[in-house]
């Protein structure tokens, strides 16, 4: 009679392990997969950063070169008329 349980238990106990098995496949492959995506994911929001940061850098270009384009002719309008001023004393 304790032979009978004692194989009782043993199937059982390896009935639970086969059912361990199992989830920890599926756990397994389902990490595989969501590592998989997150993978995809970071890349595409890397993509799309690069591409609004280089949008932002040409942004800001255009807008220095702008600005530029007027001070500087402003300066040496502002430098010129002191250096009129300053001959014709």
């Amino acid at each position: 009679m304790a032979e009978t349980s004692l194989e009782e238990r043993m199937a059982k106990i390896e009935g639970a392990f086969s059912q361990i098995d199992q989830r920890l496949g599926r756990v397994e492959a389902e990490l595989v997969t969501l590592r998989t995506e997150l993978r995809r994911e970071i890349s595409s929001v890397r993509e799309e950063l690069k591409e609004e940061i280089t949008a932002a850098r040409d942004e800001v270009r255009s807008l220095y070169r702008m600005t530029l384009s007027v001070l500087i002719p402003m300066w040496v309008t502002i430098i010129g008329a002191i250096i009129g001023i300053a001959l014709t004393r």
